[in-house]
């Protein structure tokens, strides 16, 4: 029984390391004269060169001008009648691999018109006016959207469950962890704090894979069990510039900048609820059936304990090792 688990479990890790970035797809459009607008398309880096994606104009704008770079589009269009009510596209050459698509439109009096499309959304309606609701709306579904697709983050926080163990100490430390990534998110995005994001997610994958390690060793005495509140709060703050990274990406709307920051902030946290409710309960029902299979008994129980959180260093610990070898290759070379 506990093989056929672990087997489940290595089967889903490897789709944790081959599974594509749930970063969207960026269109930045900013009218420079009346009518006349720049705009920026940028793509994760999982597309395909290919595949790289076009923005279709409506009816009464002519493109002046598009050049193509590395996961990027940039260029110039010319639209008489503007852009407000009016429909715009992005259209691969081969199929969409199930990415979404943010929008986001500054115009000359510099107000920003925001979306986020689904996959399966094809087009965006340019609102007429923006709200300060709308913008709320669309930055606190970047933040869940990017927390749920952002995999390392969630090894991470597992990690902190699986040491944590009992309900008041896994409150205290994920209170820790986000705190932490608050604060560093903020700075960062508002530009107070800046560090290169290619060593810090090569940091960030090793705190990922020091949890690992640590589950493994099954010694409940050690500084990481006793204290998880400062190993979520430390690491946290590492966390937090990556999550400024992505919304870095992305961009805050100028005229908008706390609210935007502080929505896609919620929704991160929001995201992180949300799993941490489903591993506890998942968990929880894993530990009870697996006890009534083994006919309860203190013995069996701790055994029963004991193989789960080898699993979980396992589950944790393979992604994480790839990511930390890939991450600090491209930090060196």
């Amino acid at each position: 029984m506990i093989k056929s688990m672990l087997l489940i479990f290595l089967m889903f890790v490897k789709g944790i390391v081959l599974a594509h970035d749930a970063r969207p797809v960026v269109v930045a459009i900013n009218e420079q004269f009346p009518g006349v607008f720049q705009y920026s398309l940028t793509v994760p880096e999982t597309v395909e060169p290919d595949n790289l994606p076009t923005v279709t104009w409506p009816e009464g704008c002519e493109e002046q001008s598009s050049v193509t770079g590395t996961g990027s589009r940039n260029g110039s269009v010319l639209c008489s009648r503007g852009l407000t009510g009016k429909f715009l596209t992005v259209v691969y050459p081969f199929f969409n691999p199930s990415l979404a698509t943010f929008f986001r439109m500054t115009t000359l009096d510099g107000l920003a018109r925001t979306a986020m499309l689904t996959p399966t959304q094809p087009q965006w309606q340019v609102p007429e006016e923006p709200t300060t609701g709308n913008v709320a709306k669309q930055y606190f579904a970047l933040g869940v959207e990017h927390i749920l697709g952002g995999l390392d983050h969630l090894l991470f926080v597992l990690g902190l469950l699986v040491i944590a163990r009992t309900l008041k100490r896994i409150l205290w430390t994920v209170t820790g962890f986000t705190v932490a990534h608050s604060i560093t998110l903020s700075l960062s995005s508002l530009e107070l704090v800046s560090i290169p994001i290619v060593p810090v997610e090569a940091a960030i994958a090793l705190s990922i894979v020091f949890l690992a390690y640590e589950i493994s060793r099954e010694q409940h005495d050690s500084l990481t069990y006793q204290y998880p509140l400062i190993v979520s709060f430390g690491f946290g703050l590492l966390h937090g510039l990556g999550f400024a990274s992505a919304l870095g990406e992305i961009g805050l709307i100028q005229n908008e900048i706390l609210v935007s920051l502080l929505f896609f902030n919620l929704g991160v946290e929001a995201g992180q609820i949300a799993f941490i409710l489903l591993v506890t309960t998942t968990i929880w029902s894993l530990q009870k059936f697996l006890r009534h299979r083994s006919k309860v008994s203190k013995v069996s129980a701790v055994l029963t304990d004991q193989r789960m959180d080898l699993m979980a260093a396992y589950v944790i610990g393979i992604p994480a090792a790839y990511w930390l070898i890939d991450r600090v290759t491209v930090f060196l070379f």
